[in-house]
């Protein structure tokens, strides 16, 4: 992850470039996690689908609940490298393998969502300085985060 260069060392130009900068990776950043999402959600859709008709035939066997659990964050902390995602052949993936791409793309969505994360208070951290600044004071401190960007003083 990216840190901020020291807020307080750049002038108000240089700071408004740097916060466009930062949306403009965030925008990309969420572009592609809606991606995933939408990826997630045709694989979810697909094994749904498998397990009804599994249920109707009579020959559905429950998973054990341990394989079900999905810990909140699994990813790796670094983000992937971004790659072209191949078009899915759900007929071509057998119940097992659609699983282990469920749970392959939602630690990559882990990832990238850690990151849009990051990038949000990086954003935050910049807009409470121009905010402290075009009030007249003096440059943000991470203490007074909480005040500036809860609408005090």
């Amino acid at each position: 992850m990216d840190t901020l260069p020291d807020l307080q060392s750049l002038s108000d130009d240089e700071l408004a470039a740097l916060l466009v900068q930062i949306e403009e990776l965030e925008e990309e950043i969420s572009q592609r996690r809606r991606i995933l999402h939408g990826r997630i959600d045709i694989l979810r859709a697909e094994r749904t689908s498998r397990l009804k008709a599994q249920v109707a035939a009579g020959s559905f066997h429950a998973p054990s609940p341990v394989s079900l659990e999905r810990p909140i964050f699994e990813g790796t902390g670094e983000l992937p490298a971004e790659h072209e995602l191949e078009p899915l052949d759900l007929a071509g993936l057998d119940d097992d393998e659609l699983w282990a791409e469920i749970r392959r793309l939602e630690k990559e969505e882990d990832d990238i969502s850690l990151d849009r994360r990051v990038k949000h208070a990086q954003i935050d951290m910049i807009r409470a300085e121009r905010t402290k600044r075009s009030r007249g004071g003096e440059h943000i401190d991470t203490g007074d985060l909480g005040s500036i960007l809860g609408g005090g003083g």
